[in-house]
């Protein structure tokens, strides 16, 4: 057998492999972890039985396909998101709101200081649809507070921790939802240390919530 068939093979595997985790619907470390061990795996395996010259090729074909999938990935991403200004926003709210059957919907302010919104899960769209609002006039952490009182009620203790997580510098995503139109709402704050508050820079003056994140 040719000394270069085990490369090639092996750098096909691994440019299958890409395409089939990034169209997977796994999560970004999901898949960076699935790909690191399977090119663990190969270049071991490739090292073991073929020419020294071949991992080093694999490698760098190897490195391609990642940049290539991550930047596929992300135009996907953004494509599938889609802006919204204030009232745009609050009327998604309300359809989301309004809509029968079972309903979550995700709120969270992001590091860049735009507010996201996760909706509208569907068979095409099982996480939901995902819209944002650009940072501007409005406080993003007033618009997360306004919907932990229209959902879960003025004086929820939701919103005290979620005050809390602020003045560590996390911003939370909040998630409300219920199983029917019959039953209440139930909400949490999830659990992701990577969800940092924006810098002063990237949000608006505001008088409640510039004294949790340090700002007079």
């Amino acid at each position: 057998m040719p000394l270069w068939i085990h490369p090639v093979l092996a750098g096909a595997f691994l440019i299958v492999s890409y395409r089939l985790v990034r169209t997977s619907g796994a999560g970004l470390r999901v898949a960076v972890l699935l790909m690191a061990l399977l090119n663990a795996g190969v270049l071991w395996l490739l090292a073991a039985t073929g020419p020294a010259w071949g991992v080093v090729a694999v490698a760098l074909v190897s490195l391609v396909a990642a940049a290539h999938g991550l930047l596929a990935a992300a135009q996907a991403l953004a494509a599938r998101i889609q802006r919204v200004d204030t009232e745009g926003l609050r009327g998604l709210i309300r359809q989301a709101a309004d809509a029968a059957g079972p309903q979550v919907v995700g709120v969270c302010v992001m590091f860049s200081g735009a507010l996201a919104l996760t909706a509208f899960a569907d068979d095409t769209n099982p996480e939901g649809r995902q819209f944002h609002l650009m940072p501007g006039a409005d406080c993003p952490f007033c618009l997360v507070e306004d919907q932990i009182r229209d959902f879960l009620g003025p004086v929820d203790p939701l919103l005290a921790e979620y005050r809390t997580h602020l003045k560590e510098g996390s911003s939370r995503h909040l998630l409300v939802k219920r199983r029917s139109e019959r039953e209440p709402w139930t909400g949490r704050l999830r659990d992701r240390v990577y969800y940092r508050a924006p810098g002063p820079a990237r949000r608006p003056p505001c008088a409640v919530h510039d004294p949790l994140l340090g700002r007079p």
